[in-house]
């Protein structure tokens, strides 16, 4: 009988200032009972994946996984992805060269070499922000991924990546421990309430709100203290806020602890905060501790920790609000009566059940079970990949031999993807669809979970009130504003939206396309998500039809004006480079662009097409009839009249230039 290969591990391990160090050093040993696993803390001179079942790679956002990323390039494997983002890895090892930089922005936006788009001044932009994830590298080269959690999952899928997936959630042990002694160190009474933060306190993590939120909650109760644990970032001015809210005496700044030490100082306190915004899709490793202790968590309420049911943590919003209510939320959980321990105690009863090292390492095993080097049959699809989901559920909401569902046939695999690009929503998250005809309006609510959907479409007047009825009876019903939204302010204050889809829009825009942009920014909150859609100017239908003598555009026909048919021709059509450029310039970061169909028929004249192109060296990608793009709202509108765009007397810039 042929002997079982082993299965190769590779992570960063203590004393490495890294959670995915202390995530492999817990999981390890439960996982070795259940699998021969080789465990490689730095990558070897010499590796060769055929003496492997498996090969497994933690990834995370820091230079300990630098070598491992590189190994996972050249040898593709299951990845651990611990948060969604690896800005942070790839920005250290390639910001001194900015061509090499600018290859891997390039390839993260559009999925191709920079070669591929042409032209000049592609490498001479700065940096992107931190929110920019670089993962669509790894995730081409990768055979699976584990995630933590649906939204991450989420982003994984959004990515184009059409492996399988698992999702594992973060390990915790439960422990008792008696943190009494720590608060001695700290001099602290047995009645004086203390809250903690504890981990790498990067810019994301809130601490300055939380040190505002807490000196407002020193007035409801003074003789509480905070405790911050944990190494210092140095874009966070941790002493000099302390300083300005005059929390000297109340406020303990300690530096990096050791497991031993961190989970002593967890016990003493009475609360974590845990906040994150925005987020990389990161399960914070140290709130699992805290639920594996018994301990209340506050964390923010977002998709990451949406996950979690209701009665082991609180959350709270990341908007303008959030630092009075995390002020009033303390007040609230230390001044009712054994309310801590109760959701504490349901955080621990939710390890024991879900998510202990054993249940883990269970999960790990069911993945890596399989020994042929192919994944296991348990790395499965999850709701967010499934075309047939998504397709099955529109079908529900439209008659047979109906208008609209001869709309729904033509346009399926382009609905279907939009749905998969956008991000699912909560029950406090608002989504709003703009040109809102319906078709996918009800899975926004019903399948994605946003609690709160508007919608808008052309015209003026009272907002008009929509209701719709599936075949199996389920009812939706939805008002949607009438506006201009190339003149008239949206009917929505700043920073309102967590999300927005501008679907088949933008290319009947007659005027003053950024008008729109501008307000789309202006309505989504920092961090917020746009999906655009829009028909491809170079697609291959488009280039056939030059070649062929015809009009490229994809609607170019004047309605008749006899026919009361308000729906305009096309005015502009864009190609996925200035989809691009038009998002930038609103003040938007571009996470993602690719192109696909409409419906499920190919283009005309597709094949004889690429065959031509292909003979020309022309390169074949992002080709599809529309653009799909998703971008995030960063900073305010850079250009609200680009050259390129609007004839303002300059020379057009066709350059690529993201931020």
């Amino acid at each position: 009988m042929r002997a079982k290969k082993p299965v190769a591990f590779f992570s960063p391990l203590p004393p490495a200032r890294t959670g995915t160090a202390d995530y492999a050093h817990a999981l390890i040993p439960e996982l070795s009972r259940l699998v021969d696993l080789k465990v490689f803390e730095q990558v070897p001179r010499r590796f060769d994946p055929a003496d492997f079942s498996n090969i497994v790679y933690q990834i995370g956002n820091n230079s300990w996984h630098w070598e491992i990323y590189e190994l996972a390039l050249r040898h593709p494997g299951i990845v651990v992805l611990h948060e969604a983002n690896l800005h942070d890895l790839i920005r250290g090892h390639t910001g001194a060269q900015s061509d090499a930089y600018m290859r891997e922005v390039v390839y993260e936006i559009f999925g191709v070499e920079m070669e591929a788009l042409g032209g000049p001044g592609v490498s001479s932009a700065g940096a992107q922000p931190r929110m920019f994830s670089m993962l669509k590298r790894l995730l081409s080269a990768s055979r699976a991924c584990i995630v933590h959690n649906r939204y991450a999952e989420g982003i994984v899928r959004r990515k184009g990546f059409t492996g399988p997936v698992a999702r594992i959630p973060h390990g915790a042990e439960l422990i008792s421990r008696d943190g009494s002694d720590f608060r001695k160190k700290l001099g602290l009474e047995p009645e004086e309430p203390l809250l903690g933060m504890f981990g790498y306190f990067r810019p994301d993590k809130q601490v300055c709100e939380c040190l505002q939120a807490f000196g407002s909650f020193l007035r409801y109760v003074p003789s509480a203290h905070m405790v911050i644990a944990g190494q210092a970032h140095p874009e966070v001015p941790l002493a000099e806020e302390i300083e300005r809210l005059a929390l000297t005496g109340r406020v303990h700044v300690l530096g990096f602890q050791t497991l031993e030490d961190l989970d002593g100082y967890i016990a003493a306190c009475d609360v974590i905060l845990n906040l994150r915004s925005p987020t990389f899709g990161e399960s914070s490793g140290i709130a699992a501790r805290a639920f594996g202790m018994g301990k209340t968590v506050i964390l923010t309420d977002d998709g990451v920790n949406c996950d979690f049911p209701d009665d082991i943590c609180v959350r709270i919003p990341a908007d303008r609000y959030q630092v009075p209510v995390l002020s009033r939320t303390l007040d609230w959980l230390l001044s009712t009566p054994g309310l801590p321990a109760e959701i504490g105690g349901a955080a621990a009863r939710w390890v024991a059940a879900n998510s202990t090292w054993e249940h883990v390492a269970a999960r790990y095993a069911e993945v890596l079970a399989d020994d042929r080097g192919e994944p296991s049959s348990k790395l499965t699809d999850s709701r967010v990949a499934g075309h047939q989901h998504f397709a099955s559920y529109l079908a529900r909401w439209v008659g047979s031999a109906t208008a609209e569902f001869s709309y729904l046939e033509q346009h399926r695999n382009r609905l279907v993807r939009t749905l998969q690009l956008t991000p699912p929503g909560s029950s406090t998250q608002r989504v709003l669809e703009m040109g809102c005809y319906l078709q996918i309006t009800p899975a926004l609510r019903n399948l994605l979970g946003y609690g709160d959907l508007r919608a808008c479409y052309l015209g003026h007047g009272a907002p008009d009130l929509k209701t719709r009825t599936s075949g199996d009876g389920e009812t939706f019903e939805c008002a949607i504003d009438l506006f201009d939204c190339e003149r008239d302010p949206f009917p929505y204050p700043a920073d309102f939206f967590s999300t927005v889809l501008c679907c088949e829009l933008l290319e009947h825009l007659k005027i003053d396309p950024m008008y729109m942009m501008g307000e789309i920014h202006r309505i989504l909150k920092i961090g917020g998500v746009l999906v655009l859609t829009t028909p491809n100017a170079v697609s291959l239908r488009a280039v056939h039809s030059v070649i062929k003598g015809n009009h490229p555009g994809f609607y170019n026909r004047y309605p008749d004006p006899q026919s009361g048919d308000p729906d305009p021709k096309h005015e502009r059509e864009y190609t996925p480079l200035e989809i691009s450029l038009l998002l930038e310039a609103a003040g938007f970061f571009v996470d993602h662009i690719e192109t696909g169909p409409y419906g499920s028929e190919s283009s005309v004249g597709a094949e004889w097409t690429s065959s031509l192109l292909a003979s020309l060296n022309a390169d074949l990608k992002l080709r599809g009839d529309c653009i799909f793009a998703v971008a995030r709202k960063e900073s305010i509108p850079r250009d609200s009249r680009p050259a390129w765009l609007y004839d303002s007397g300059g020379e057009p810039n066709q350059e690529f230039r993201p931020r």
